[in-house]
């Protein structure tokens, strides 16, 4: 007997999703206290990247490629985009917001990037928001340059909030969320949400990234709340990328 599919649609892409059966959303629904469905992915396995609402007006969210000679990535049942990238600088921003004595807390772990750039003193906080393209150069193999198109501004939830050893919300005076709503509004297309980091996809498939490769900013583009077009620019020279999470395989 076939399973039974649906549609599903997140942030603007839509993929099959197969119904695993009773006995798993029961599970789920029990522990979670409401009615829940376990679906896997089908078709190809793949869905689009990322949803059109996060996207730039001259990006059309089924064609996204990091080049002219690289193809699309996709997602499966991921985020917006298979890449998260945030920079140290907009981390020491993010700590310097709580009280004095949560200083010392792991901020960036609240965030969850999975390219976390370290740009010492050279760039301010937040000059992320301004990167379109980037090049990451491996240390191991010096043959292998990965291409990173940033692709919009990532709006943050609640989840900054969350107390990650207990469950429940923290103290206000930690929370993140509304110490960054402050003054990070700035994606246009969601104007009462925090930003902090940028979506991001790359190529060539299967490549990996390490840390302490080495990352170029070879595009940027203008400072509009929400960014129209990207210009080259002189780089600044490389950075380097750091991660607590070990390899990165984008793809």
């Amino acid at each position: 007997m076939s399973a039974q599919t649906f549609q599903v649609s997140i942030f603007g892409t839509r993929a099959t999703g197969i119904d695993m059966g009773d006995v798993i959303s029961d599970y789920f629904s029990h522990h979670l206290k409401f009615r829940v469905r376990l679906l896997y992915i089908g078709g190809n396995g793949q869905r689009e990247i990322p949803g059109a609402a996060y996207m730039p007006k001259h990006y059309q969210a089924l064609s996204i490629s990091v080049n002219d000679k690289l193809q699309p990535q996709r997602l499966r049942f991921a985020d917006a985009a298979p890449l998260l990238i945030t920079s140290s600088a907009s981390e020491e921003d993010a700590r310097r917001r709580l009280p004095a004595v949560a200083q010392g807390e792991d901020v960036i772990i609240r965030f969850r990037p999975n390219v976390h750039v370290d740009v010492g003193e050279e760039q301010e906080p937040y000059e992320e928001d301004g990167w379109s393209m980037l090049a990451i150069r491996s240390q191991s193999d010096p043959e292998q340059e990965v291409s990173v198109r940033c692709l919009a501004r990532t709006v943050r939830c609640l989840s900054l909030n969350v107390d990650l050893a207990k469950g429940g919300m923290i103290a206000t005076n930690r929370q993140l969320y509304g110490l960054l709503a402050k003054d990070r509004r700035v994606n246009d297309k969601f104007p009462n949400k925090p930003v902090f980091g940028q979506y991001a996809c790359a190529g060539p498939s299967g490549a990996v990234l390490r840390v302490g490769d080495e990352v170029e900013i070879t595009e940027r583009i203008s400072r509009a709340n929400t960014p129209m077009s990207a210009s080259p620019i002189t780089p600044n020279g490389p950075v380097t990328p750091i991660t607590p999470y070990g390899p990165i395989t984008p793809g």
